[in-house]
C-alpha cells in the first residue's frame, strides 16, 4: 500500500536518526506484520495487544501528521517545489 510506505518513510526519514532504542524496536515489528494488519492499526481500525507497538503508533502518526501540513505526499504532487521546478 503506498500509504503505508509514505508513512514508514516518513518515520525514518524525520524520526530514526535520533529514535530511541524501544521505538525503533516497536518501528521493527511493525514492519513484521502483514501489510493488511499495519493499515488496520494505523487506521485505528484496530488495537494492538503489544504495548509497546500501542504506545508506538500514536508517535509513528504525529510525525506524519505534522508533515502532512508541509510536505506532499507524493513526489511531484501538485504545488510542491519539485513540481513548481522548470527546466532552464
Amino acid at each position: 500500500m503506498r500509504e503505508l510506505d509514505v508513512l514508514l518513510e516518513r518515520y525514518l526519514a524525520v524520526a530514526w536518526p535520533t529514535a530511541p532504542a524501544d521505538h525503533r524496536a516497536a518501528f521493527a515489528a511493525l514492519l513484521e506484520l502483514p501489510d493488511p494488519e499495519l493499515a488496520m492499526l494505523c487506521l485505528g481500525r484496530t488495537v494492538s495487544p503489544d504495548p509497546g507497538l500501542r504506545d508506538f503508533l500514536p508517535i509513528l502518526l504525529s510525525v506524519s501528521g505534522e508533515l502532512s501540513a508541509t510536505a506532499p505526499v507524493y513526489p511531484g504532487e501538485v504545488g510542491s517545489p519539485r513540481h513548481l521546478e522548470r527546466d532552464p
